[in-house]
């Protein structure tokens, strides 16, 4: 571009004024170049974009040198090219210009040439525009586009953006591309196109009333068939769809969030399908049993054989206190034993108890074979404190009315005999009359017999049903419990981090199968030990104890154990029972060990003299010597003061956060011993392990 001393045409002049004014209140520069003659011409404002001041001198080599050295190159190359005659004459380019004290500015410029009636290019004229804050603008929200781009391709959780009514796949991460069980062709896609197995499905309806609305919506557990990594089957996800809105406030986007939830549905659902099956046994129990809070003694639970067995429904006395569901209970003292329990924190079993309860509309006397055992909860704050008292109880009602028949029989028996004798003596002559009577009493005892037999009857089918609902409860619900623990671990180590804030539910779930097993493991203790037999055999104690190292070999290799064994004895007594004491005991040492330090545990055998016995071993059987068999370890240890609560019912020492457990296994151990006529002691520091003893008569 060349300067040019050409004047304006006068008739232009006031054309011209106005139009320079319009440029100059919009602040654009202008420039005009004749080719003719040379001369060129830059308004102020031009000057000004090329951080010169509206007076200077100004050539196109000056204006040139104003560019930004970065684009000073490319836009000599722009005006060249306008003016080429190989080129279309349109000139529209923005670059940078270094304005005063080096500051950058953006400008835009457009042109054109004009040719002559030779087609030669005669003039180049064009106007300049500061466009800086167009550009900033453009380029602070292509830098948010990319930021918010890169925050959904790098969002932990399944994210993608849908834009338009026609729901574009704009962006979308792995992990959501992954639920599809697509690639990377999905991106521009509309959501329709790109995974047609929506169709069908409530999805896309959703998101056109999200679009429409402009609500967010939210769902959770929410199912969805899908081919997920490749894999199609139902799948159930938590997702919200964000809709998202322009300057105008219109919604121009949705943005989609999704978790995947499926191990955590799955096993919610196992798991309420196991607390129907628990709830089912719970009220199919021949066992009446129920539930009452500490405070008021209000029934907490009942089921339906605890209801038959006090002559209401479970309803009528669920929620009231003990005196106003039962109110003919006032003045037998069973809230008075109730109250004992509490306060002593000791379990309260008697045999044959009459109780006066209203059945039928009329009070009636039953028996019943009662155990009062204070429950604590280690999830509160005082995890010693007794929360209520689980009341079992046995309607023996049958055995003690035929007993009671029986002893009656008896008595009438011996008294008739002793009258017959002296009528015998004093009237021979009626020795006929004497002997028919003989026969009838005699008549009377074998009815007497023959109903005493039919109670005894009754009372075995009792517990075999018993065993059988202790069968029930231990193989098929225990195992499923199990599973459901075993594969919520499962899921927290491998998809913990996925799972997110999904862990919390996880571990609730946990947590419920863990209390629903406890108190299946509860019922079921109790009900083997109320079912016991007495079932003798020789038995090699080493057999057994080899049988149960064989089933902890997996635990023992886990925590490096080592159990030394001496030679042990053989004894009469129940092989099973023999194999679930040694089987405690040795699982104990084995869980409560130091942490960083191998379990070592030491079975040892020697034979001591009743006479010897310590003073605190008290056998049930009486004998005049006893295999002393004692399991001693490095564990953790205890304090001796809680000596006295160890062997009790659901009593520990630990919380289950630290060891799991429900702790019968020791009170099941004193059980056998006790069966088995001998006694179980132990001796522990803390830190220092713990020696526990076993005594059985030789």
């Amino acid at each position: 571009m060349q300067p040019s001393d050409t004047p304006l045409n006068e008739e232009n002049a006031a054309l011209v004024e106005r139009l320079t004014f319009a440029l100059q209140a919009a602040e654009v520069g202008t420039w005009d170049y004749n080719l003719e003659t040379g001369y060129a011409e830059w308004s102020p404002i031009c000057k000004q974009l090329f951080g010169l001041a509206p007076d200077a001198s100004a050539s196109a080599a000056t204006l040139l040198a104003q560019v930004h050295p970065d684009d000073r190159e490319w836009v000599a190359l722009a005006n060249k090219k306008s003016l080429s005659p190989d080129g279309d004459g349109q000139h529209n380019i923005t670059f940078r210009t270094l304005a005063d004290g080096g500051r950058q500015r953006w400008v835009h410029a457009k042109g054109k040439t004009f040719l002559n009636n030779e087609g030669r290019i005669v003039r180049f004229s064009g106007i300049a525009q500061d466009v800086t804050s167009s550009v900033d603008a453009r380029q602070q929200l292509k830098a948010n586009q990319e930021r918010f781009r890169t925050l959904i391709e790098e969002a932990p959780v399944a994210t993608c953006l849908f834009v338009g009514r026609e729901l574009i796949v704009e962006v979308a991460n792995d992990l959501m591309i992954n639920f599809w069980g697509k690639d990377q062709t999905v991106i521009g896609k509309s959501l329709r196109e790109a995974v047609p197995e929506l169709a069908g499905q409530p999805f896309l309806q959703i998101l056109d009333e999200v679009y429409t609305s402009g609500q967010t919506y939210e769902a959770q557990n929410t199912p969805a068939e899908l081919p997920v990594n490749g894999i199609s089957g139902i799948y159930y996800f938590d997702f919200t769809y964000k809709p998202l809105r322009n300057e105008q406030g219109e919604v121009y986007a949705i943005l989609e969030m999704a978790l995947e939830v499926t191990e955590r549905v799955l096993a919610q659902k196992r798991i309420e399908s196991l607390q129907r099956q628990v709830l089912t046994s719970f009220e199919q129990s021949p066992v009446a049993i129920a539930i009452i809070s500490e405070n008021d003694l209000m029934f907490q639970m009942a089921n339906p054989f605890y209801g038959e067995l006090v002559g209401r429904r479970p309803d009528q006395i669920v929620g009231k206190p003990l005196l106003v569901a039962l109110p003919e209970l006032a003045g037998q003292g069973f809230d008075q034993l109730l109250k004992q329990v509490i306060a002593t924190e000791k379990p309260y079993t008697a045999k044959e108890v009459a109780v006066d309860v209203v059945r039928h509309n009329q009070l009636e006397t039953i028996y019943v074979d009662l155990i009062y055992q204070p429950q604590r909860d280690i999830a509160q704050d005082d995890p010693d404190r007794v929360t209520g008292i689980l009341v079992v109880a046995t309607d023996v009602t049958g055995q003690v009315q035929a007993r009671q028949k029986v002893e009656e029989s008896e008595t009438r028996y011996r008294t008739l005999s002793a009258e017959l004798e002296q009528q015998v003596k004093q009237r021979t002559r009626e020795l006929a009359t004497s002997n028919e009577e003989l026969a009838n009493m005699n008549e009377e005892l074998m009815i007497a017999n023959e109903e005493l037999a039919e109670s005894n009857r009754l009372f075995t089918r009792s517990n075999e049903n018993l065993q059988q609902f202790a069968y029930i409860a231990s193989h098929d619900l225990q195992e499923p419990l199990r599973k459901v623990q075993s594969f919520g671990d499962l899921l927290k180590n491998n998809y913990g981090e996925q799972l997110g804030d999904g862990v919390e539910y996880l571990e609730r779930m946990q947590a419920s199968a863990h209390r629903m097993s406890l108190f299946i493991k509860d019922l079921l203790a109790f009900s083997r030990i109320s079912t016991y037999r007495d079932r003798t055999e020789l038995v090699s104690l080493t057999d057994i104890v080899n049988v149960v190292l064989t089933d902890l070999e997996l635990i023992i290799e886990e925590t490096n154990g080592v159990v030394e064994i001496d030679t042990l004895p053989v004894v009469k007594g129940d092989k099973s029972q023999l194999g679930q004491l040694f089987q405690n005991l040795i699982s104990n040492a084995l869980k409560f060990h130091r942490p960083g330090v191998s379990p070592l545990i030491h079975i040892r055998n020697r034979q001591v003299t009743a006479r010897d016995l310590p003073s605190s071993v008290k056998p049930t059987r009486v004998a005049n010597a006893y295999h002393c068999i004692s399991v001693s370890d490095n564990g953790i240890g205890f304090d001796e003061k809680y000596l006295d609560r160890i062997f009790q019912i659901f009593q520990r020492l630990h919380g289950k956060s630290q060891f799991s457990g429900t702790g019968i296994g020791l009170a099941i151990c004193e059980k056998v011993v006790a069966n088995h006529g001998g006694a179980i002691t132990a001796r522990s520091r803390p830190g220092e392990g713990s020696i526990f003893s076993v005594y059985l008569p030789v």
